[in-house]
């Protein structure tokens, strides 16, 4: 009898099986990968740490037998686990994290567990804790990678259970659930702030074009300042803003031509703001500076940053309760979408053109 059959059938007599399966076992899925139980709870529960190829090799054993703990398996029986997954891509970044407390409080309210899953922009550990939400047999989960979403991933994912997409949304995805700030508009008020101040040649610090919340931003910016805009694209994360402005500086595309820069995200913000010192531009003397998300850092920049406030805890709650009100019914969601307002705050780093 080889592994992947051990435990799969009840025994009845020496020799003799039926032709019953029986659900596997914990014990049944240590034999097969070769671990002992112990080492399969560990995986399934994510409280030790364990070698990744040991973890891939025991799940990959969990789905081919179908494995259930007990626990679980209660809730299945009663037609819920009660949890739901959140998947983020930086929980440093406190965008995110006011994005991941709305969707917290939205579950607890419901009387709902929340899984919070981590990316770090990393495909690969996206990867695998999409494999462990599959395993653990969740009720839905709130998408919020800061990646671009892959609809085909995603129209797998929604087979086994609902999704809500939180701050982004993918072009032909039926039966999605969005709940975004309204990305268009606030890239429209950078711009028409920009204009008012006699700005006409910005440079735009982009995040990956491959989403469509960035493109939004971008498409709103370039209609409302009806100037010249340099576009460079960069990664959301400080270190891109400063090596885009600093590569810039260097070629001398910001000495009096640039007088304004636009930038994806707060973080990206900030890493222009050091480049732009270390240059020895002053800004808002020389140069104009927006950011976008409002991150509770930016009015703590020096000088506090304008930028455009985009509401991460209303998001965030209102994609889950959007993900929760169809859970809870056992229905099938239709397309609905929930777009949030923006508003430009204007802080010290923007300052009318210099004469």
């Amino acid at each position: 009898m080889t592994h992947e059959s051990y435990g799969a059938y009840e025994s009845h007599g020496p020799g003799r099986r039926s032709a019953v399966r029986r659900p596997a076992s914990i014990k049944d899925v240590a034999a097969a990968a070769g671990v002992s139980a112990t080492t399969v709870s560990h995986v399934l529960s994510g409280n030790r740490p364990v070698n990744e190829q040991t973890a891939a090799r025991v799940r990959s054993v969990v789905n081919r037998l179908g494995y259930v703990p007990a626990s679980l398996a209660r809730s299945l029986q009663a037609g819920s686990t009660s949890v739901i997954g959140l998947l983020i891509p930086d929980i440093s970044n406190t965008f995110f994290a006011e994005l991941a407390k709305g969707a917290e409080d939205a579950a607890h309210d419901l009387g709902y567990g929340l899984i919070l899953c981590n990316t770090e922009f990393d495909a690969d550990r996206e990867d695998r804790y999409l494999g462990m939400i599959r395993s653990r047999f969740i009720d839905g989960m709130v998408y919020a990678s800061g990646s671009p979403p892959s609809r085909r991933r995603l129209e797998a994912l929604m087979g086994k259970f609902p999704i809500a997409l939180a701050d982004e949304e993918v072009e032909g995805l039926e039966r999605a659930l969005i709940a975004t700030a309204d990305h268009e508009a606030g890239g429209r008020l950078v711009g028409e702030h920009l204009r008012a101040l006699g700005h006409r040649r910005a440079l735009m610090l982009t995040g990956p074009r491959a989403l469509k919340s960035g493109v939004a931003r971008a498409n709103g910016f370039v209609r409302a300042f009806r100037g010249e805009v340099v576009e460079r694209a960069g990664d959301f994360k400080e270190g891109s803003g400063y090596r885009l402005v600093a590569e810039l500086v260097q070629e001398g595309g910001l000495h009096g031509d640039c007088t304004a820069v636009f930038a994806a995200n707060d973080l990206m913000a900030f890493g222009a703001l050091t480049a732009l010192r270390e240059a020895g531009l002053s800004v808002p003397g020389d140069i104009s500076v927006v950011g976008f998300d409002d991150i509770r850092a930016a009015s703590l920049a020096h000088p506090p940053l304008t930028t455009v406030h985009q509401p991460a805890y209303d998001v965030g709650r209102t994609a889950t309760a959007q993900l929760l009100q169809y859970v809870t019914r056992g229905e099938v969601p239709p397309a609905s979408r929930h777009t949030l307002p923006v508003e430009l705050k204007v802080r010290g780093s923007t300052a009318p053109i210099a004469r």
